[in-house]
């Protein structure tokens, strides 16, 4: 990872470290996002990739004081099916939507029926 203001973040499987997912994360400042590495890379990995760019709230974090809390997030799924627009998340939906994500992608790699990702 070469690029300073962003943090690119791998969501596994515990038991079995598969990767499930890539997440490309900054802080949103108004920015449009470029996707391009990460896009690659979800291709290769036949994973899916997604920016999600963050808020900062004006309080501090309930668990981590030193920090401040996330107002809300800006997510754009980049591979596949990339999104022309991006989606404004709370924490809890964002949150809910990276475990429906593991789960989606913990029964693709079980050969079991994955439900379609339309939303995620």
């Amino acid at each position: 990872m070469a690029d300073l203001d962003s943090v690119l973040f791998v969501e596994y499987g515990h038991s079995g470290k598969l990767p499930l997912a890539l997440v490309e994360v900054a802080m949103d400042i108004g920015q449009e996002k470029p996707t391009g590495v990460i896009r690659e890379l979800a291709k290769l990995a036949n994973l899916p990739a997604f920016v999600a760019l963050y808020t900062p709230a004006a309080t501090a974090n309930p668990t981590a004081p030193a920090w401040n809390d996330i107002d809300a997030f800006r997510v754009k799924r980049v591979w596949p099916k990339p999104e022309p627009e991006w989606r404004t998340l709370s924490p809890q939906e964002w949150a809910e939507a990276l475990v429906n994500i593991r789960d989606w992608q913990l029964r693709r790699f079980v050969n079991q029926a994955a439900a379609n990702d339309d939303v995620y």
